[in-house]
């Protein structure tokens, strides 16, 4: 087996193994299908992380008692996302989701289920091979802490009765807002 084609086997073996643990743990739950194209640094980088274990993300969809949505700004990017982050090595996905909502948004939350799970597959012109990861995004709803951006990550902070005009993903555009109803 040559090197490509590992890399590709191998990535979608541990993505499909992190599925069925996931739905194991939480029952089902949507998968949605990815395909991203990367520059040759965004996929060498991704490689690298992929090589040293700590390629996936983890974020939360969380609402208030109002039916808002608490959603982020990443400095740089236009468009609105739920919070969320890098999981670290050895970490759970939930652990992570909950970590990186505190750390983006100076709030803690508990999660309430696995929403969906976006499974990515990163391709780039200049190689053969995919690299799949994924992103587990959990409902969970406000608990407590005053709502702050991390400054240098997180360029804006608000909670939403509607989807913003920009979004950063169309998932974000189309999941339920239950101030909406």
């Amino acid at each position: 087996m040559d090197d490509t084609h590992s890399i590709t086997a191998r990535s979608k073996t541990r993505v499909d193994n992190i599925l069925a643990d996931l739905e194991q743990q939480y029952g089902s739950f949507e998968v949605v299908k990815k395909r991203w194209e990367r520059s040759e640094v965004a996929f060498d980088r991704l490689l690298t992380q992929f090589e040293q274990g700590r390629l996936d993300g983890a974020g939360v969809w969380i609402t208030n008692d109002d039916g808002e949505v608490l959603l982020v700004r990443n400095e740089g990017e236009d468009g609105w996302a739920d919070p969320g982050g890098k999981v670290e090595v050895g970490e759970e996905y939930a652990t992570a989701a909950k970590r990186e909502v505190r750390e983006e948004t100076g709030i803690d939350c508990t999660l309430t289920g696995l929403r969906e799970l976006h499974k990515i597959e990163n391709i780039t012109a200049s190689h053969p091979a995919s690299i799949f990861e994924v992103i587990a995004v959990f409902d969970g709803e406000y608990v407590d802490g005053a709502v702050r951006a991390k400054d240098g990550e997180i360029a804006d902070i608000g909670w939403f009765s509607v989807p913003p005009s920009t979004v950063l993903y169309e998932e974000v555009r189309q999941r339920p807002y239950p101030a909406q109803t």
